[in-house]
Parts: structure tokens; C-alpha cells; sequence
């Protein structure tokens, strides 16, 4: 018997040695062991780094990342400018549905189409109508909720009216519905998915990217890192306003804030932290996921702020959390949220969002701990994350759902006519 083919839809799919998400990468190897074979179709320029893959001439490359196929799909290129960044998500959308008849690729037996935004996972249900195939879908983030928590935009803007008629749409065809977020399955059937077909799957960590386990340096400055996006939701206004805090009022060792990744808000963050003078806060580039485990070892804690928001509500499922219980490093968890991976492992503190006095408090309370504290609270937290979140498991549950849909193929498939 065949393995189940599988098409994953995903915009800003990255191979495991480029900075972004690599989830979808981790998954499509796993699956494997799953009978699922699996190919990430996404767009041909990066996200983070505003680059091109594609030469010249070139408007689609099927090509292996480290044991993972790839269609990569030229769009248009962007750079700060959101109406840019829209126009890349739609081109993206409108380039899917009409080169997917004509990719140089085995036919699907099932379609999955992720949401980091709803243009690409609805060209993925066209997509798979067309070919009368299953369609699944994948939910990142809860849009178009988000634009009205976040961003502050109205529920009767027309563009939130409009998203809201896609994300009905996406979920009334899909056959299951892989979310990352633990409470969102009476939001996602309330907006028109089927009861029983949400399945939970957050991110996690994959134990073949892990360095070995070891313990926070225990030497001045005491490093806090965040790594990760610098975008409106992120909450990082709040960090440097933390940092301004412990440099008027310094703690009782030295303190540093690293700061890692890249996104629309930096150059501002950048800006204010030079016109204020904060010594104690350092500003990184991206890192690509083979290495991010090795540099976040170089701290003694992590952080991960969000800014307030209603939609979190659902929970978050964030890569960067993962990362930093996995290095066996304490976090401080800032987000409001009733789901707290952190406080559930015994592996930090936990304090309000956008509140800078807790949040240097926090610092303060940490780099004040003995080295043997500092490092159960990461052993509790690395535990945690491979027992719950091993991306080799959670494939294992893909692969179930992903057969269920499709039901039997090749030989058995005959064999039962």
C-alpha cells in the first residue's frame, strides 16, 4: 500500500536552517514514519527576511529541504508596508489556485490549508474542490478576532465582515480542523465547523533539533531573552519599559535583555531604545531554528509577553515558549490567557501583561534565586515540554486524523472493492 499523499498549504512554511516557523518542516518529516507523505506548498519569498528563493524567470521550484518537499510559489515581494504585505498574501492565494492543477507533483489524497492568514487556507478549499479531494484545515490564529482584539479594529469594519464570511466558509469544509489553540473548539464550531472534527495540535519542539540539556550560566550580567517576532501584538513597548525600571533602580546583579527576531515594530523599538539610552537592552537578528536552541542557552531566562487581547481567550501556542522550556531555561510568562503551559510545569512566573513594574519585578525575583532554583524550574519545564509537545508524537496524531479522513488507499483500498 501507497502512503497517503498529502498537500500542507502553508504561506510561510521554512526549512529547519532558515529564522521562522518551522513547524510545518518538523511535522511533514515526522509523518513519514506515519505513512503520510507530505508536500509544503508556500510562498517563494521569506517572510522574515524579505528575500527571494526563486532565480530570475522562475515562478514555481519543487525542490527537498532536508528530507522535505517543497513548492515554492512566487509572489510578490513586500516590505513594511501593510497594503504590500496584503497584496503578497492575496498573490500568494491567487497564484495557488491557478498553478496547483499543474504542479509537477503525485495528486493529493488530501489538502490542508493553514491560517496564518485566511487568503492562503481558502485558496487551499478551492483548491481541493477543484480536485475532489478532502479538504482539512489548520487554524494558527483565530481571524479575522484577532484584527478586532489586537489591532483594535471594528467588528463592522467591512474588511472584518469579509474575513468573517471566509473563516465560516474554510470551516464549514473542512473535514477536520487542526487547531494550535486548546480552547478554541467552541469558537470554531459557533463560526460553522463540524462538532467532533476539531483536533488539537499544538507546537512543540523537535527532539532531533535539541542540544543536550544544561544549566543556566550562572554568571553577571543575568541575560533575559525573548526571541522571536517584533510585531503589535508582541508586547514589547512593555519589555523596554521594564528595562528603563532596572536601569534607574538597578536589581541586585546586572541585568541584560536580548532581544532576538525581527518584525514591523523594531526599527521602532530600536529608535526608542537608543534615544533612551537603554544600555541594558540588545537587539539581535533572526536565527535560523538549527540554532536558536544553542543561543537561547546563553541566557538564564526567556520571556514570553503578549499584549492583552480577548482572542486569547482560546490559548496560545506559541513557538517561542516551547523553545525556551525545552533549553530547560525559566520563563516569565506575561499573557493573559487561561491556558499556562509555564505555570502547569512549575518552570517560571507568571505575571499580568503590559505591566512593566511586574515585569521588572519578576526580573529582579529570578536573577535573585540560587543557580540550584533557576535550574529545577528548567528541568521541570524541559520535562514538560517533551512529554506534551514532541512533534514526533503530535505527528503521530495528524497521521491518524489525516488517514481517518481518507480512509483506505492503493492496495487495501482495492482489496476492499
Amino acid at each position: 500500500m501507497r502512503n497517503l499523499r498529502c498537500w500542507w498549504v502553508n504561506h510561510y512554511a521554512c526549512p529547519a536552517d532558515e529564522p521562522g516557523g518551522t513547524r510545518h518542516h518538523a511535522l511533514a518529516g515526522h509523518l513519514k514514519q506515519h505513512g503520510v507523505d507530505v508536500t509544503l506548498i508556500a510562498s517563494s519569498f521569506h517572510y522574515t527576511r524579505l528575500v527571494e528563493r526563486l532565480d530570475d524567470g522562475e515562478t514555481m521550484r519543487i525542490e527537498d529541504r532536508d528530507g522535505v518537499r517543497y513548492a515554492w510559489l512566487r509572489t510578490r515581494p513586500y516590505t513594511s508596508n501593510p497594503l504590500a504585505k496584503l497584496n503578497n498574501m492575496r498573490s500568494f492565494a491567487s497564484h495557488l489556485r491557478r498553478i496547483a492543477p499543474t504542479l509537477p507533483l503525485d495528486p493529493p489524497d488530501v489538502i490542508i490549508g493553514s491560517s496564518p492568514h485566511l487568503y492562503a487556507a481558502d485558496a487551499a478549499r478551492r483548491v481541493a474542490q477543484r480536485m475532489g479531494v478532502p479538504y482539512c484545515c489548520e487554524v494558527r490564529d483565530i481571524w479575522p478576532g484577532s484584527l478586532v482584539d489586537i489591532a483594535g479594529a471594528s467588528p463592522w469594519n467591512p474588511i472584518v465582515l469579509h474575513m468573517g464570511r471566509i473563516e465560516r466558509r474554510i470551516y464549514r469544509a473542512a473535514r477536520r480542523i487542526f487547531t494550535l489553540l486548546p480552547g478554541s473548539q467552541e469558537h470554531i464550531v459557533e463560526h460553522g465547523g463540524r462538532p467532533g472534527s476539531v483536533v488539537w495540535i499544538p507546537n512543540g519542539v523537535d527532539p532531533e533539533l535539541l542540544p543536550p540539556s544544561a544549566p543556566p550560566r550562572g554568571e553577571d550580567p543575568f541575560t533575559i531573552i525573548y526571541a522571536g517576532a517584533h510585531g503589535v501584538a508582541n508586547g514589547l513597548d512593555s519589555v523596554l519599559d521594564a528595562a528603563s525600571i532596572l536601569q534607574r533602580t538597578p536589581a541586585s546583579r546586572p541585568i541584560r535583555f536580548v532581544l532576538i527576531g525581527d518584525g514591523p515594530a523594531k526599527p521602532d523599538l530600536v529608535r526608542r531604545a537608543a534615544d533612551e539610552s537603554l544600555d541594558i537592552v540588545e537587539f539581535r537578528d533572526p536565527v535560523p531554528k538549527s540554532s536558536i536552541h544553542s543561543v537561547l542557552q546563553q541566557g538564564d531566562a526567556c520571556l514570553m509577553p503578549l499584549k492583552r487581547g480577548n482572542v486569547f481567550r482560546h490559548g496560545i501556542s506559541p513557538n517561542k515558549m516551547f523553545d525556551y522550556l525545552a533549553v530547560s531555561r525559566p520563563v516569565i510568562f506575561s499573557v493573559d490567557t487561561p491556558v499556562n503551559p509555564v505555570e502547569r510545569a512549575g518552570a517560571g512566573l507568571t505575571i499580568a501583561p503590559e505591566d512593566p513594574e511586574a515585569l521588572a519585578g519578576a526580573v529582579r525575583k529570578l536573577s535573585a534565586m540560587d543557580a540550584s532554583e533557576l535550574e529545577s524550574m528548567g528541568v521541570r519545564g524541559r520535562s514538560y515540554v517533551m512529554e506534551h509537545h514532541d512533534l514526533e508524537m503530535l505527528a503521530g496524531r495528524v497521521g491518524d486524523a489525516l488517514h481517518e479522513v481518507v480512509g483506505p488507499i492503493g492496495a487495501e483500498a482495492t482489496a476492499s472493492l
